[in-house]
């Protein structure tokens, strides 16, 4: 028989968007499942899980809706319903995909009552300090009590990133023996060789000489579009025949386009929406800029690597792990606008370096950032537990 295993989220998504949580289960799911296991997916059902409802179907992964996120009701409700799952699915194992720190601690301390076998958690971003005052008062203590748990309650934890590795061993959740570094990885190939590609250019009537200079992630004040936007007034001075594409949608949309047109640059400000076809709008593009303040390790830097493009981006989180600066691309400091006006305006007065950045980038994400490496060292991780 084969061996079971459940992935587990449990957000909605109503007030937090989180794009990389759910690609890490995409990419993961299926082929673990190719491996020889018998997966299943346990997710709350909203509008924001969509998208991984759908594709787990699509591709014939049982997908169970099991909610205990904090909209779903108290301490002892969402604990009972993770527990009432698992004691009925009987995993060999259970997978939580954590997009911040103290995620799934309901579904991880259920799964340790109903004696599932292993227990494995994915920390997909983690930030450099817990505020103190979390764990201060009967209340707080209490939550350290229940975090304290439910870490000792896990076997294995996997961080997306050397850097996260080591801020959850300082902020000590986990001594390093626990801890593996798996990075998130892509489907190279489907990046550098798109098919059926569509037109994108001639779709939002971006000529073919302009520079095209793409933005992907969700309209949030975390993903830093703010210091790009007032930057770009000067980095039009020097490079008019611009167009950034903002790709995402999210609540700060409408700031953003007062921001536009306060800075007179509409004409150069390209609100794409949310896009499934990222490939498509990769492949037409000439770089991509992430203006993040904090992360994991983004996906989006490996597929804009993988599909020879330069990438400009701030120096958080797992991204110096992928960008090599001042060979794939260039990294700048979080929240200065100008880093971000220095970074563009150079990369822009020299195209060759361009195009020699894009070629390096790619060479590199085929080299390390393949998705079967990530898959292969998560199913050998799987079988040291069970």
């Amino acid at each position: 028989m084969n061996r079971s295993i459940v992935f587990m989220m449990d957000y909605r998504g109503d007030q937090l968007q989180i794009g990389g949580t759910s690609n890490y289960l995409k990419l993961l799911a299926p082929r673990v499942r190719d491996c020889g296991f018998e997966v299943r997916v346990a997710i709350p059902y909203s509008k924001r899980t969509e998208d991984v409802r759908e594709f787990m179907e699509t591709n014939n992964i049982p997908v169970d809706n099991v909610d205990i996120s904090p909209q779903s009701g108290n301490v002892m409700l969402r604990l009972k319903t993770a527990y009432n799952y698992f004691s009925t699915i009987k995993p060999d194992l259970a997978h939580f995909i954590l997009p911040w720190w103290n995620s799934c601690e309901y579904g991880i301390l259920a799964a340790k009552f109903a004696s599932i076998r292993a227990r494995v958690v994915t920390y997909q971003s983690f930030p450099e300090k817990i505020e103190k005052n979390i764990f201060q008062g009967t209340s707080g203590i209490l939550r350290r009590y229940r975090h304290n748990f439910a870490c000792n309650s896990v076997h294995k934890a996997i961080s997306v990133s050397e850097v996260n590795k080591h801020r959850i061993i300082s902020n000590g959740f986990y001594p390093a023996y626990k801890l593996k570094v798996i990075r998130n990885m892509i489907e190279t190939d489907r990046f550098a060789n798109v098919e059926n590609a569509i037109d994108f250019r001639r779709k939002w009537g971006v000529d073919n000489s302009t520079v095209l200079i793409t933005v992907v992630g969700y309209l949030e004040e975390i993903k830093g579009h703010s210091y790009l936007l007032k930057a770009l007034p000067n980095i039009v001075k020097h490079h008019p025949n611009i167009i950034v594409a903002l790709v995402g949608d999210g609540e700060l949309k409408s700031q953003f386009e007062d921001q536009v047109r306060e800075s007179n640059m509409v004409d150069k400000v390209l609100f794409a929406g949310w896009q499934e076809e990222v490939p498509s709008i990769l492949a037409i593009s000439d770089m991509l800029v992430l203006p993040s303040l904090s992360e994991g390790l983004p996906f989006v830097v490996p597929e804009a690597m993988a599909s020879g493009l330069p990438v400009i981006a701030t120096r958080v989180g797992g991204i110096p792990e992928a960008v090599i600066e001042g060979e794939t691309g260039f990294l700048v400091e979080p929240a200065s606008a100008s880093g971000l006006e220095q970074a563009l305006v150079r990369m822009l007065d020299d195209r060759n370096l361009m195009r020699d950045m894009g070629a390096k980038g790619q060479q590199r994400a085929f080299r390390e950032f393949n998705v079967d490496r990530m898959v292969g060292d998560t199913s050998a991780l799987y079988s040291t537990l069970l």
